[in-house]
Formats: C-alpha cells, sequence, structure tokens
C-alpha cells in the first residue's frame, strides 16, 4: 500500500483557472489538464496532481478544483466528497465488479445525481508502530469511489450514498430503505480455541477443556474507552413518497 501519494488512472479533464490564482482571478477560466496522481493526508480531503497544458505539474488539488465540461458550475466540495481521507495509506483500484457501471448519488441534500464510475480510493493503516487514531480499520471505515457526474464534475462518495445500476444485474434496485446496519463484529479465527498442537507436522489437536468460545468479536465490546455507538430502534426510511433520499444523522448510523 503506497504512503502519502499514489498514481491514478490518468484522467484527461480541465482545471478551474481559480485554483491556480489563490482564488484571486481566473473565474470562469479553464486550462486543459490530465490528473495523474493523488495524495492522501488525514483530516484533508483527497489531493490531486496534474499535468496541465502549459506545460506545469500542479499538485495537491482538490477534486472541485476539475470539472469535464468547462461550463460546468462549480459544486461545493462538501457537496461532491462526504469524508477526509482516513490515513495516509491509501490504495487505488478500478474495480473490476463496477468498471463501466453508472449509479445515482445521494447528495447530502438528499437529491440525486447519475455518475459514471472510474475508479476507488481505499485505506488502511501499514505503520503499526504508530496509533491508528483514525477509522480505516474499523467498522467505520468508508472508501471513496470517484465519479465523471453529469453536472460536468466529479465526485467521490461511499458505498452507502450510492445506488448502482446494471441492466443485467439489479432487477430489484432499493427504493426505501432495507435497514441495513454496520457489522460492528470482528472476524477472526486465531486464538478463539482453547487448545494446543503438536511438532508433528500432521499435527494433532487436544482441547484444553470445555470451554466454548465465540468465533467472532465485538468491536465496540473490546474497546475500553471506544465512542459510543448509537443503534436504532428501527430503520430511518431513506426514500420519502417523492423518490428522495433521506439522510442519516450521525456517521456511525451508516454502513459503509
Amino acid at each position: 500500500m503506497a504512503y502519502l501519494n499514489h498514481s491514478l488512472p490518468d484522467w484527461s479533464c480541465y482545471i478551474r483557472n481559480e485554483f491556480l490564482y489563490n482564488h484571486k482571478s481566473g473565474h470562469g477560466e479553464v486550462t486543459k489538464a490530465d490528473v495523474h496522481s493523488v495524495a492522501s493526508m488525514e483530516k484533508r480531503v483527497p489531493l490531486f496532481e496534474a499535468f496541465l497544458e502549459t506545460g506545469v505539474n500542479w499538485t495537491r488539488r482538490p477534486l472541485h478544483a476539475f470539472c469535464w465540461k468547462p461550463d460546468a458550475v462549480i459544486e461545493p466540495l462538501e457537496t461532491i466528497m462526504y469524508w477526509d481521507c482516513f490515513s495516509p495509506y491509501v490504495d487505488v483500484q478500478r474495480r473490476q465488479r463496477l468498471a463501466g457501471l453508472q449509479a445515482e448519488l445521494i447528495r447530502p441534500d438528499n437529491t440525486k445525481v447519475l455518475g459514471d464510475y472510474m475508479f476507488t480510493l481505499d485505506w488502511s493503516w501499514e505503520n503499526k508502530g504508530v496509533p491508528d487514531l483514525n477509522y480505516s480499520e474499523t467498522p467505520e471505515h468508508k472508501c471513496a469511489h470517484l465519479f465523471k457526474v453529469e453536472t460536468g464534475n466529479y465526485y467521490a462518495y461511499p458505498n452507502n450514498r450510492i445506488i448502482w445500476f446494471d441492466n443485467a444485474w439489479t432487477f430489484n434496485r432499493i427504493t426505501k430503505n432495507p435497514g441495513y446496519e454496520i457489522d460492528t463484529t470482528v472476524y477472526s479465527v486465531e486464538n478463539k480455541r482453547r487448545m494446543e498442537t503438536s511438532d508433528h507436522y500432521m499435527y494433532e489437536v487436544t482441547q484444553l477443556d470445555n470451554t466454548t468460545y465465540h468465533d467472532s468479536t465485538n468491536y465496540y465490546d473490546d474497546m475500553s474507552e471506544g465512542r459510543r455507538v448509537e443503534h436504532l430502534d428501527k430503520p430511518i426510511d431513506y426514500f420519502n413518497g417523492t423518490d428522495t433520499w433521506h439522510s442519516q444523522e450521525g456517521r456511525y448510523a451508516d454502513p459503509q
């Protein structure tokens, strides 16, 4: 997994010129750009590097600096992206099963926009010598799917704000909240059984006692000072009668 910077599947677009002049000039003007890498820093949005047609390579520009329609109206950064980076350890993939698909993206104001899938950013925590103080490896983890959207801009959204289209598969697309909840279980089989093995290659197993152990652990049950997770008494309805998405209050009630 890359640290700080990662190459991207190149995409050609435009950069809004105000992002080249510290927002003092260049408004309404664009320059052709090839976006080719991303920087990931905790508590900041993913920042993108672009090679401009002017011969200049410009680094660490936010996603709303770019558009694929030169006359696209700029949208707020908090509309086109939900979360900051979860760690400096970032992975980039074009998920093969999602490649070529379109999806409806659910904005924070509950409106929808159609987008074409590009690739995915995902995070983990590679340096085990330093505490992971963010959520890259917890049940609250989110990835960011990059989309080219119909407004002429680009969005980066998590799974729980996306409804996908696949003409040969999604015959039962949801029209209301199905009631999914975050799975707070950590799945592991090591050290869950009270047993001993021998030094033989085809070893025998000796059970130490008759105690029955759970084969999984609730993440939050094991946290001595973990944050409280709200469990909903009943599902929140994401949709109203006019097919408008309702956002859930709070980050921790969302699935990934």
